[in-house]
């Protein structure tokens, strides 16, 4: 269970789900623990060109630590991307890609069954085991 030390409202606490809930585009730090380990989440946000922004987390954390974060996609993008670890965890939803879109490592396989979650104006849940040092970036097209 995870026990709030700051950022109250956004951090989620229960049996079924504990995590961290982000529904604004802002810099917020996060600070929680879970089983007794110290959690520290860096949320920042820049904007690299004038259609799109890049909402980036850095996980900081005494222990590998599972909890959810669930990230609110811009009703008004018309594309987006998941990187971890600048390795594409979900990518785009649109066939409408930029001409030049933010660098993700992104593997070919299965390219014409591609498939992903993202959608405008809904929450994207991710629940993993986060390293300390992991990377985490939505890419926000408009």
């Amino acid at each position: 269970m995870a026990e709030n030390d700051n950022a109250k409202g956004n951090i989620i606490e229960g049996d079924l789900f504990s995590g961290i809930a982000v529904s604004e585009l802002e810099d917020k730090d996060y600070s929680f623990t879970i089983d007794g380990a110290q959690v520290n989440v860096a949320q920042r946000v820049t904007c690299p060109k004038e259609d799109r922004k890049v909402l980036g987390f850095l996980f900081l954390m005494d222990q590998p630590s599972r909890f959810r974060l669930d990230v609110l996609i811009p009703e008004n993008c018309k594309n987006a991307q998941v990187s971890l670890n600048d390795k594409e965890l979900l990518g785009f939803f649109s066939k409408e890609i930029p001409e030049d879109p933010e660098y993700v490592e992104v593997t070919h396989c299965n390219d014409e069954h591609k498939y992903t979650p993202l959608r405008p104006g809904a929450f994207q849940a991710l629940n993993f085991r986060w390293e300390s040092g992991d990377v985490l970036k939505f890419f926000f097209y408009f």
